[in-house]
């Protein structure tokens, strides 16, 4: 793996000041402005926007005028890549939408050929870190992301992987149905009335529900014997997370207990009879995901750039909106659900165990869930 120099870390403000009309200070020369968004910060202070300029300005340089971006948020993020493209207007995010195994695959390919096109990926945990555990990835640990790369649980060792948001999941249920009972816990979920009517995705091969499996099965007051309650709830196996709140939108099932914020948000907002709850009791879940720069990329540049920005707190408003609540440089953010990093959370495994933690794991829930 290459190693980038690594930047002098800058303070941060500690506030994305927005401006209903006027008053904003002039971009910087290069950058590009945002209307009602305050440069300096929009990207963390002026230090980093000096910083940003740099960086910008040295991907320009360097002919890198595109991001191939590998990651399963196409469809959720495309104002993420928009705002990033008016703050760096030389540079286009060009995401291909590909998971799982799939992406594994791809990248692994294009690694072993050297016809490299993905620049940079983002995806889960468990994928980031065994695209990182075969070298796929170089060590790049962005300027205003100290906290989280030193972190050993959101980060490993070699710095490859840098976190860039946390989406929260909890109980998408139908507000049209009437069963007697609002599952707000773990354990509401094994209530009688709900026999029948819930729906997940396969936690013993789905990314998600592999991960909220594993985090059950290693609570201490959940574990194996509440995975079997559970499945003994004739739980409905839905294909993947879109299926799960389908299901609950067709009135096929009450609840989709793999309920994602940034398809709620999208359902809610299409007028679907959709409410959801967080499972606080006993801690909820999120879906933390990973940005690895690919090693050998043609434009590792403004890959590293697309990285670094997507903890600004800008970056942090646009992800809201998708539903991804911030891992960094979130003060003064105002959300439309509560962060991951204000409610109590099942508890997780350093980054570096998680995909073998998950494999260990899936024999067992094989076996519940088969």
């Amino acid at each position: 793996m290459k190693a980038r120099t690594l930047l002098t870390t800058l303070g941060l403000a500690s506030l994305l000041a927005l401006t209903a009309c006027g008053g904003d200070a002039p971009a910087a020369e290069g950058l590009g402005e945002r209307e009602g968004v305050e440069t300096a910060a929009a990207l963390g202070g002026a230090d980093a926007q000096a910083t940003f300029e740099e960086l910008y300005a040295e991907a320009v340089e360097d002919g890198q005028t595109t991001v191939n971006v590998y990651t399963p948020l196409t469809a959720t993020w495309p104002a993420v890549f928009e705002a990033f493209h008016e703050r760096f207007p030389e540079i286009t995010v060009e995401p291909l939408q590909i998971v799982g195994a799939e992406l594994d695959t791809k990248v692994s390919q294009e690694q072993a050929s050297g016809q490299r096109i993905a620049d940079a990926v983002i995806t889960g945990d468990a994928g980031a870190v065994a695209l990182a555990d075969r070298d796929h990835f170089s060590e790049f640990r962005p300027f205003n992301a100290e906290d989280l790369t030193s972190d050993p649980q959101f980060s490993l060792e070699e710095g490859t992987l840098t976190a860039v948001s946390a989406s929260p999941r909890g109980f998408v249920y139908d507000t049209r149905q009437d069963v007697g009972v609002v599952p707000a816990s773990w354990q509401d979920l094994l209530d009688p009335a709900l026999k029948g009517k819930i729906a997940m995705t396969d936690p013993a091969t789905d990314g998600g529900g592999m991960q909220w499996g594993d985090l059950v099965l290693n609570d201490d007051s959940l574990g194996q014997d509440y995975l079997e309650q559970l499945a003994g709830q004739e739980v409905v196996i839905s294909s993947n997370t879109a299926e799960c709140h389908n299901s609950v939108v067709q009135g096929r099932s009450y609840v989709c207990i793999m309920g994602a914020m940034g398809n709620y948000l999208t359902l809610a907002g299409d007028g679907a009879p959709v409410e959801i709850a967080y499972p606080v009791e006993g801690g909820n879940w999120a879906t933390y995901w990973y940005a690895g720069v690919v090693d050998g990329a043609e434009n590792a540049r403004a890959a590293e750039l697309f990285t670094t920005w997507l903890n600004t707190p800008e970056a942090n408003e646009a992800k809201a909106e998708a539903g991804h609540g911030p891992v960094a440089n979130a003060e003064g953010l105002d959300l439309a659900f509560e962060s991951p990093a204000d409610v109590p959370m099942l508890p997780r495994p350093d980054l570096a165990d998680v995909a073998e933690r998950q494999r260990t794991s899936q024999q067992v829930i094989a076996g519940i869930f088969g």
